[in-house]
């Protein structure tokens, strides 16, 4: 049997009926509206799957924490094969999901984006270390110690989005589509 591709328009004809049947009035959010949907939902979700590209092109992924400021996505890190593919491909996916492995219970959001390594001692690691300030302290208070490293090991990678695809089913949200380019960025 050959494939087929499910169309937009048969996407929202199907996702149409589904939340018809679900007794859930679809939502499309504006573009504001879905930006502070995305933010809400990036602020309370961990961790996030992160998927780079080797230099022979297999893909890879890494499941970590991160901290959201906006939009941009920031991920500290020590070391690993995530920053061996950004050295030669800054392009990334994430995706984030949750569910109780019910219909309605369905939230995520998929995310197509650059990365950029910054290095301690750059103003950019300056700042978004900042944003990592809680997760130290409990770290600190965890261990009795302050997180410390040798100079030149942290890493800060920050992602920024270009496509991002959310979903939340409760609120009747399906495949809510958010592009860079709209806003002419």
């Amino acid at each position: 049997m050959a494939m087929h591709e499910l169309t937009d328009a048969e996407r929202e004809k199907m996702l149409g009926e589904l939340f018809r049947l679900l007794k859930i009035t679809r939502w499309h959010p504006d573009r504001a509206e879905l930006e502070r949907e995305i933010i809400d939902y990036l602020a309370k979700n961990q961790p996030l799957t992160l998927a780079t590209c080797t230099a022979d092109g297999n893909p890879h992924v890494s499941v970590v924490d991160y901290v959201n400021d906006g939009l941009d996505l920031y991920i500290f890190s020590e070391g690993g094969q995530k920053f061996k593919n950004l050295a030669h491909n800054k392009n990334v996916a994430v995706g984030i999901g949750t569910s109780a492995r019910t219909i309605t219970s369905v939230r995520g959001l998929n995310l197509w984006g650059t990365a950029d390594v910054f290095n301690d001692g750059t103003a950019e690691f300056k700042r978004a270390f900042a944003l990592f300030k809680p997760l130290l302290d409990d770290f600190e208070q965890k261990t009795g110690m302050p997180a410390s490293f040798p100079p030149g090991m942290a890493r800060i990678i920050r992602i920024t989005p270009h496509r991002m695809v959310y979903f939340h089913y409760r609120k009747g949200i399906a495949h809510a589509c958010w592009d860079r380019e709209e806003q002419g960025a």
